[in-house]
């Protein structure tokens, strides 16, 4: 019988409450009781892959690959890489009229969840249309399938459509060896951003100090604990007078000592 074609046994409560734990502390992802069908459909595809005829054996496997392939390949599988250019747009529009008309030397942005790209992209468009030319981004994503798609380039001609008029024509090309109705971003947009693999959850000083921080519709998976310990380690990466922007969903409950609302989802460091 074909590997994935074989009969593979359900997913048990034991087994979704491992991965559970494995998610939550691994990469910090709250998978509720919702979740179970869901985290079943998709790791199945993985459990035949790899030979199993159950979860449980899937499972115990992947657990005892934390710094593999396999759990590279399972965290992925579980994380939710949804984006979109010109997503939530009053932060680019904040950009573009507070941020850009103020800076004075280089500026360092950090889009911290960059999932498939789009983020990171857009804030590069918006520096360039603003004519900052000493602006580079840093984007980084827990999941190396989205930061080998990001890193590409490529989109559908409808994932590019919410950008402001002419920026489709200005800031993609067409290539001969694409598929119809896809586009690249330009050589110019991509050479502004730096792409490497981050876990939030681990130690990130490494990554530097920024003057903009885009952490955006990734601490809605976390719980508040985690929300709070992460947004202080994000402030500790922000140079004085910098921003952090979060998800519009994300409200910030705990304001570390510092941090300052500006508006919704909108924050500064003052201290």
């Amino acid at each position: 019988m074909n590997t994935l074609e074989r009969q593979v046994q359900p997913l048990t409560a034991l087994d979704f409450d491992i991965v559970r734990d494995l998610a939550r502390t691994s990469c910090g992802i709250n998978l509720h009781e919702g979740k179970k069908a869901l985290v079943s459909s998709r790791l199945e595809r993985l459990v035949r892959r790899h030979g199993f005829d159950s979860f449980t054996g899937y499972i115990q496997f992947v657990s005892h690959q934390r710094h593999g392939d396999a759990f590279t390949e399972f965290i992925d599988t579980l994380t939710t890489n949804h984006s979109g250019f010109w997503r939530e747009p009053e932060h680019f529009i904040f950009l573009q009229k507070t941020v850009f008309p103020a800076c004075k030397q280089r500026l360092r942005i950090w889009s911290a969840a960059c999932a498939t790209g789009e983020e990171p992209y857009t804030i590069t468009m918006c520096a360039l249309d603003a004519n900052v030319s000493q602006c580079t981004v840093n984007a980084s994503d827990i999941s190396r399938a989205a930061l080998s798609s990001a890193m590409r380039g490529e989109y559908e001609d409808s994932k590019t459509a919410p950008l402001p008029t002419g920026w489709q024509e200005k800031y993609f090309r067409r290539l001969p060896d694409l598929p119809h109705g896809t586009r690249a971003v330009t050589p110019a947009v991509r050479s502004l951003v730096g792409f490497a693999p981050v876990n939030l959850l681990e130690p990130f000083h490494h990554v530097g100090q920024f003057d903009v921080i885009f952490c955006r519709n990734v601490m809605i998976y976390f719980e508040q604990a985690t929300r709070d310990t992460l947004v202080e380690g994000l402030l500790r990466q922000l140079n004085l007078g910098g921003y952090l922007f979060t998800g519009h969903s994300e409200t910030l409950i705990r304001l570390p000592r510092g941090l300052e609302y500006v508006q919704p989802a909108t924050y500064r460091k003052v201290v």
